[in-house]
């Protein structure tokens, strides 16, 4: 698992590393430790369709999907995004894709959802 310990360090997971990431993975949320086990309703609103992965601090992720072939694919591409930025480390600074190219992204792909 590469998600998983950016829940652990609060290292932030940028979904903006490549577009596949960013329109797969949108926006990562973070749940706090526990709220998964004491307050369903609350971790629900974490996720929606911006946030569809979320970082489950100290313990693991969890993401949606309209059906399981979705949400899996989402897990896929946290992973992979999260091996990316982990693998960043030792040749430099991330540098994630400028607003520009996330606007262009979000008009062209967010219509569909």
């Amino acid at each position: 698992m590469n998600a998983t310990p950016f829940g652990v360090t609060g290292a932030a997971l940028d979904s903006r590393t490549i577009p596949e990431s960013y329109i797969v993975i949108r926006q990562v949320a973070r749940v706090p430790f526990g709220l998964e086990f004491e307050d369903a309703d609350a971790t629900a609103a974490e996720i929606s369709t911006k946030r569809p992965a979320a970082l489950l601090e100290n313990d693991g992720v969890l993401v949606t999907g309209s059906d399981i072939l979705q949400a899996f694919d989402r897990l896929e591409v946290l992973e992979s995004t999260a091996e990316a930025i982990i693998n960043t480390v030792p040749i430099g600074k991330l540098e994630p894709m400028p607003e520009t190219v996330t606007r262009e992204l979000d008009r062209v792909f967010l219509k569909e959802m």
